[in-house]
């Protein structure tokens, strides 16, 4: 890392390079922190938009009861950085897996994984009852969301079967918000946190009359965040782009741009014919999409209605609003979807006031296994 970077402006950084606004930063995790507290919800944020253990510290720091990962290898680099407690929602297959989640165990105080289905959890069973370990398990729960997860109707005989297996222990239920993206008003939101809240609270209540611990009902997501009541049935949440935000959050209404805290550095690189204007950026520095939420690869602060409108392996081709720029100029373009977009990056470079106040590692970039 650059370290030289501190204390230098913004247009002393070189392209392409992953910039995070830390006063943006700071404030969406604050808010985020504050009103779950308000709620009475416990926050327990994704890191996979991050990535980065300084973020998932001040994240802890707030008030989070621990963290979420999808993969071992970002637990790992949690575990390393000191974070007490971390849950990872992901489906877990395989020997290799099972002998480095055991020995994660070993270094993390409160480790706890998703199980849904039979195969994972004799897997899971085997590995900790030859340790001599009991691990900590959440059903996950298809919620509507179409993904993994066990069906509502199933969850009693699931963890009925899952009970019978030594060395885990059933803490409660999970499951991913996906519908809340299909919500575009604050309204929709509003009413799609208390529906979620009171389904899976009404699945948690048939476990828990069927003898079951239901220490934990784990939802939300990043449209979600910050939208929950107290009262509404969940006990934590496990938002994660909010902390960076990008532009699918805000074409879904969840954030404005003053809440996105991190974009792209990039430098105009050619300009062939007045209607071409090219950037330093393509497939190695943004994101290719997931889905249709946003249009293009990504939208520049300045001007403020410059698209990339396509992208290669070594550039992105600004759409006729970027007419205006030189070669030579440096632009910031939010990306899409940030989480696929830093996992490009080895570091980021951390601003306030357009100035490097620090260069911060993504340690847990490309850890996918």
């Amino acid at each position: 890392m650059d370290k030289s970077l501190i204390g230098r402006p913004l247009e002393a950084v070189d392209t392409p390079a992953l910039i995070v606004d830390y006063t943006i930063l700071a404030a969406n995790l604050r808010n985020l922190q504050e009103s779950s507290d308000r709620a009475g919800i416990q926050v327990r944020p994704h890191i996979k938009a991050h990535k980065t253990p300084e973020v998932a510290l001040m994240q802890m720091r707030l008030g989070a009861v621990g963290v979420t990962a999808a993969k071992i290898g970002e637990a790992e680099v949690m575990a390393s950085a000191g974070i007490p407690d971390i849950f990872i929602a992901n489906c877990i297959i395989g020997e290799l897996k099972m002998r480095r989640l055991v020995a994660l165990a070993r270094r993390v105080p409160k480790l706890s994984v998703a199980v849904e289905s039979m195969e994972a959890a004799r897997q899971l069973s085997e590995a900790f009852s030859a340790a001599g370990m009991t691990l900590e398990v959440m059903l996950e729960i298809d919620n509507g969301a179409q993904r993994c997860g066990v069906l509502p109707e199933k969850a009693v005989e699931f963890a009925q079967q899952v009970s019978t297996l030594p060395g885990l222990h059933i803490v409660g239920i999970m499951a991913y918000a996906a519908g809340a993206y299909a919500c575009r008003t604050e309204e929709d939101r509003k009413a799609f946190c208390a529906e979620e809240g009171r389904s899976l609270a009404a699945i948690a209540g048939e476990l828990a009359a069927a003898g079951f611990e239901m220490r934990r009902i784990s939802g939300g997501c990043t449209p979600t965040a910050g939208r929950h009541e107290r009262g509404c049935g969940l006990t934590e949440i496990r938002s994660g782009t909010y902390s960076l935000n990008d532009y699918n959050q805000i074409d879904l209404g969840s954030c404005t741009r003053k809440d996105v805290a991190a974009t792209v550095l990039a430098t105009v690189v050619s300009k062939p014919c007045p209607e071409r204007t090219l950037i330093d950026s393509g497939t190695k520095a943004l994101d290719q999409q997931v889905s249709q939420t946003t249009q293009g690869y990504g939208w520049l602060l300045e001007p403020p209605d410059a698209n990339v409108v396509k992208i290669n392996d070594e550039h992105g081709y600004l759409d006729a609003a970027g007419a205006g720029l030189r070669i030579g100029d440096k632009v910031r373009v939010i990306p899409p979807r940030i989480c696929t977009c830093l996992n490009l990056y080895d570091e980021m470079v951390v601003v306030e006031d357009g100035v490097v106040v620090d260069v911060w590692r993504i340690a847990a970039r490309g850890r996918n296994q």
